[in-house]
């Protein structure tokens, strides 16, 4: 398991930060705090996790619903995202359930990652349906990844590529 929420959200926050529009990186944390949604999104994922991990998942739920309504992306609670996790117009972007990644993550519009049914990979005694990405993927937008696939670190997958096997 990866360390707990605030030190992930703290990841987060910086890889935002990094990329914001002004040449002053306190400037560019002032306006991801306030004005981007697309950080709020992530805010939101990642209290979902925390009330899942203390065992209120009705709660995780219920922001998780709000995330889709206000932001609409459908990230879900149980997800095993790394800190480091950056949405870039974020708009319809799906990540599944048993999605986990180990490092920075950025994912664009429209993106994709799950499960297919009947695909199981078995590694080291632990049964996987979905995607493992390793660290500093870039999925751009429009790109599917499906099934029990391992990405590996340094990877970009190109917009709308369906992704079934390891890369």
């Amino acid at each position: 398991m990866q360390k707990g929420c605030a030190m992930r959200i703290d990841k987060d926050f910086k890889e935002f930060c990094k990329r914001g529009q002004s040449k002053y990186f306190f400037i560019n944390c002032i306006s991801t705090l306030i004005f981007n949604p697309c950080f709020h999104s992530v805010c939101l994922f990642r209290l979902a996790g925390f009330f899942q991990k203390i065992r209120l998942s009705p709660l995780s739920k219920v922001i998780w619903y709000i995330n889709r309504l206000l932001f609409n992306v459908d990230l879900d609670w149980r997800a095993d995202i790394a800190g480091g996790f950056v949405l870039v117009h974020g708009l319809g972007t799906v990540i599944g359930r048993g999605v986990h990644s180990t490092g920075k993550l950025t994912v664009y519009q429209g993106v994709t990652l799950g499960g297919s049914y009947g695909r199981v990979k078995n590694e080291g005694g632990i049964e996987r349906t979905m995607p493992l990405l390793n660290d500093d993927v870039i999925v751009y937008t429009g790109a599917s990844i499906f099934g029990p696939v391992t990405i590996k670190a340094h990877t970009i997958i190109k917009a709308g590529q369906i992704v079934t096997s390891d890369i």
